[in-house]
């Protein structure tokens, strides 16, 4: 089922697409942003213990072992003790904590059409309504900043991965080979106090 909705989600354009070799300038079309470079992309199957055997890419210190370097953090979000347990990411020992009113931006990210979902782990440390909304957010090609809301997690107390979301915002390269930076917001929703951390995405590409 996830193939179906994400070969529909990228059409063609993902089929066209056989290589993730982003190493120097790139380009981004007419919408968004042109990157000024974009690193190689290292792939791993780091969802495969939940039946999730696509290829990921983490976001540049997506798993928080070199402090905040790279994220905005808001309020009192601030880099703590505390990695997912399954160190999916090798050896670690941090996380983000998001309390109520405050936010955690990422590092961006190279991403364009072959780029559909995003994944991470999560818990909730206190409030049993509170939810986590994740958003996208992606400069355009006249310099304006817009963030574009796509998922809201419920989870609970124990780290878990979440869902594969379609952000969507990829999609405004329009072909294959273009690219641009996005950056991922987590905020907590109805108060509560959560934690993130290893966050990827999933270029579309089978090794």
């Amino acid at each position: 089922m996830k193939q179906v909705w994400r070969r529909a989600a990228l059409g063609v354009a993902a089929t066209m697409v056989t290589t993730l070799g982003l190493a120097g300038s790139a380009s981004a079309g007419v919408l968004v942003e042109s990157p000024a470079e974009c690193p190689e992309q290292s792939l791993a199957q780091v969802f495969a213990p939940w039946g999730d055997r696509s290829w990921y890419t983490q976001v540049p210190n997506g798993g928080l072992e070199h402090g905040a370097n790279g994220w905005s953090l808001t309020g009192s979000a601030r880099v703590v003790a505390g990695n997912e347990p399954w160190k999916v990411s090798g050896p670690g020992a941090s996380s983000v904590r998001i309390p109520s009113g405050s936010s955690a931006l990422s590092p961006p990210l190279c991403v364009g059409v072959e780029h559909p979902t995003i994944r991470f782990f999560a818990k909730k440390n206190s409030g049993l309504l509170s939810t986590l909304s994740v958003s996208a957010q992606i400069k355009t090609s006249l310099g304006l900043t817009v963030e574009l809301p796509f998922g809201v997690l419920v989870g609970g107390s124990q780290w878990k991965p979440s869902p594969a979301y379609l952000y969507l915002g990829n999609l405004l390269t329009l072909l294959p080979g273009q690219y641009t930076e996005m950056r991922f917001r987590f905020t907590p929703l109805l108060g509560g106090d959560w934690q993130v951390d290893d966050v990827y995405v999933d270029p579309y590409r089978a090794k």
